[in-house]
């Protein structure tokens, strides 16, 4: 039961401290396009579920699948390797936050996608939030989510003061010369 729900606010939070770790050990992966590939396997099965009837962790939720899509745009595009490689890191964060089940992360090869119940958001939502964990896990998912975003705007008013100052130096330059 507990794997059929949904994190919501915490794929963002878990995602974008994700994005600070690796940003420590040189890896530039971009943040925008990392938090999109952490709601691209729902953003895929979610809509799948609903109106086809397949599981609502299914064929996106597939690392198998995800290869299968993401690699022949690495080696065809390389000039955007980056950015596929961004959302595909993503994908594989949000399985992970999932705990996916082996059967569907290696479907088709280790096992079948049998899980056709439907999904209802909001159902999922209160099922995670009040019947599976504690209401406090919501409160804890809803202050993460708004530190991570101060955190974010701390950064993007200091990247745009340090670019403000470059530009004052560059034109001062100018002046002089």
């Amino acid at each position: 039961m507990l794997y059929c729900q949904s994190m919501i606010l915490g794929h963002y939070a878990n995602t974008y401290v994700v994005h600070k770790l690796v940003k420590r050990y040189n890896i530039e992966l971009n943040l925008y396009l990392l938090l999109f590939g952490a709601y691209l396997p729902d953003l895929i099965d979610k809509p799948l579920n609903k109106f086809f009837l397949l599981p609502g962790r299914g064929i996106a939720h597939s690392v198998i699948v995800q290869a299968l899509f993401f690699l022949p745009f690495l080696f065809l595009m390389p000039r955007y390797k980056r950015s596929f490689l961004s959302v595909w890191f993503g994908c594989i964060l949000h399985l992970i936050q999932d705990t996916v089940l082996l059967s569907i992360a290696f479907w088709p090869i280790v096992g079948d996608l049998s899980d056709h119940r439907r999904f209802s958001v909001v159902e999922s939502f209160y099922n995670f939030y009040v019947e599976v964990k504690y209401p406090y896990t919501l409160l804890a998912e809803i202050i993460s989510f708004i530190l991570c975003g101060c955190f974010s705007l701390y950064e993007w008013i200091f990247n745009m003061k340090e670019l403000a100052e470059e530009k004052v130096i560059l034109d001062d330059r100018d002046y002089n010369s």
